[in-house]
């Protein structure tokens, strides 16, 4: 019978373990100095080697030769635990056997010696999903167990874990695999197969999986049943994804807000099979490789791609501002948990690019602003020139109003509650908002907060949003505002170079349009 590769090459050392050294080294340490603990807790995510790491942990305490802390592979311990002929380590999995008769069984299997091995080892798998009386009844174990027993509880999900259990255990973190070593082991099992595959094809692998071994190999077996020479395209047919260039696509039309245009590339991806949900996801991993480019120096080592793709998100980057890429990304997330709770995916996707569509660009419209402005005060238009219309218009409140707000404004004590809820609506939002405050002042809330939460607050959604959750939360209707502390230099209030133009023009006579011309 055919073995899957991720059954195959699965590491019989701890020196195969790729990307966990800081767990490999420490237990071939135990191992070869004779300290081992009664009980471990390996924790991370999926695939990173948890129950590789266990077994292999298993066969090394009972290894009749070991190699410098690794199992030798050889003896008839480690061949008859391999075959399953040493049935002295024991798997169990606790999401089918999580009750406090399952542990009580245990228990009382633990009186009873090893019939072959040094230790009797208990693996138990996804720990977590124990019922709280079957974690009481494991703690006393836990805490003292027979001389020839060994515990390795492993969890993906270490929160749920009560402290008395964690402080029992021995614990190492599992990290996620660099992309570079799971290249790198994508290309030796290819090799092993008599296959080839390119390396940006093993990092586009390695991206999908997220830092989890088990699924990159899974996947690179799911492209060998393909072809044995594995490329890039290769991958994208087998893991479903859309190609890149429908990805650039998407954003130009975004740019552009052609709605027609984004519909057409979706009915295109659509009747090609593509999953919506699986382009949603892609488009969020590209706009946050536009965020991440956006606000770091060097923005490599945090984006997993080929250096070909990365000078065309580099150029798609350039023309968005962060608030949009920022607003774009809110929009994805809340499309994505909508068409995963049930919700037609489709209609969902094109409902979220059309809201892009005609959504306001908050910041590209200050800069329209700020370039009229500028260019009025460098003209000197005459007061003159102001149109009825415009004059009708109430203006928005120059700095001095903003203090005499701001002076007799009281610390809001509900601003933390609206904090918690918007989190849960809008988490761009919410991150930009962290460690802001809010003031009351009459029909005014005024918030203090940094530059970019003083945008994202100008954009549509957010005024939206906070408006509703203002009314919920204190059943009024509440006017919103900068919050500007007494005797502070108009710059401070936000820091927005617009309205000190704004300011300027007042006072030189020049007319200044309220709305966003």
């Amino acid at each position: 019978m055919y073995q899957v590769l991720y059954r195959k090459y699965r590491p019989s050392t701890f020196s195969d373990v790729c990307g966990q050294p800081q767990v490999t080294a420490t237990l071939k340490n135990e191992i070869k100095s004779g300290r081992i603990a009664h009980a471990y807790l390996f924790t991370g995510s999926r695939g990173t080697g948890k129950t590789s790491c266990a077994k292999i942990l298993s066969r090394a305490v009972n290894c009749l030769a070991p190699v410098d802390g690794d199992p030798c592979g050889e003896c008839e311990i480690c061949r008859g635990i391999l075959d399953g002929s040493v049935l002295d380590v024991i798997e169990m999995d606790a999401a089918s056997n999580n009750g406090v008769g399952d542990v009580r069984s245990l228990q009382e299997e633990l009186t009873f010696t090893p019939s072959m091995a040094k230790y009797r080892v208990y693996i138990i798998d996804e720990v977590h999903m124990m019922s709280g009386s079957a974690f009481n009844a494991l703690l006393k174990t836990l805490e003292e167990p027979p001389a020839h027993v060994i515990f390795i509880l492993a969890t993906t999900e270490v929160h749920k874990l009560p402290a008395t259990i964690l402080s029992r255990c021995q614990r190492f973190d599992f990290r996620r695999i660099g992309a570079e070593d799971i290249a790198s082991r994508l290309e030796y099992i290819a090799g092993e197969e008599s296959a080839s595959i390119e390396h940006d094809a093993a990092l586009l692998i390695a991206r999908i999986a997220d830092g989890g071994m088990r699924d990159a190999v899974s996947l690179l077996d799911q492209c060998l049943s393909r072809s044995k020479a594995v490329d890039e395209i290769t991958v994208r047919d087998a893991a479903g994804l859309t190609g890149n260039d429908h990805l650039f696509a998407l954003s130009d039309a975004i740019l552009k807000k052609d709605a027609s245009a984004l519909l057409g590339l979706v009915d295109e991806l659509h009747n090609a099979s593509k999953d919506m949900i699986r382009l949603c996801e892609e488009l969020i991993s590209h706009y946050r490789s536009l965020m991440i480019i956006a606000t770091v120096k060097e923005p490599d080592g945090l984006i997993i791609t080929t250096g070909e793709e990365m000078s065309r998100l580099k150029q798609d980057a350039s023309r968005y501002s962060l608030a949009q890429i920022l607003n774009i990304l809110d929009m994805l997330q809340l499309s994505l948990g909508r068409m995963s709770s049930g919700a037609h995916r489709r209609t969902e996707l094109e409902l979220a690019l059309l809201r892009m569509c005609k959504s306001e660009d908050s910041a590209a419209a200050f800069e329209k602003r700020i370039s009229a402005l500028e260019k009025a005060v460098r003209n000197g238009v005459p007061a003159a020139a102001v149109s009825p219309v415009s004059q009708e218009r109430s203006p928005k409140p120059a700095y001095s109003e903003i203090n005499k707000l701001s002076d007799g404004a009281q610390p809001f004590d509900g601003w933390d509650e609206i904090l918690e809820k918007l989190s849960e609506q809008s988490a761009a939002l919410s991150s930009m908002l962290a460690g802001s405050r809010a003031y009351a002042n009459g029909a005014y809330m005024l918030v203090e907060t940094s530059d970019m939460g003083a945008d994202m607050l100008r954009t549509p959604n957010a005024r939206e949003s906070l408006r509703k959750l203002l009314l919920e939360q204190t059943g009024s209707t509440w006017k919103r505002g900068p919050y500007r502390p007494t005797g502070s230099m108009p710059q401070q209030v936000g820091n927005n170079p617009l309205n000190m133009i704004e300011e300027r023009a007042k006072e030189l006579g020049i007319p200044v349009n309220s709305d966003n011309e």
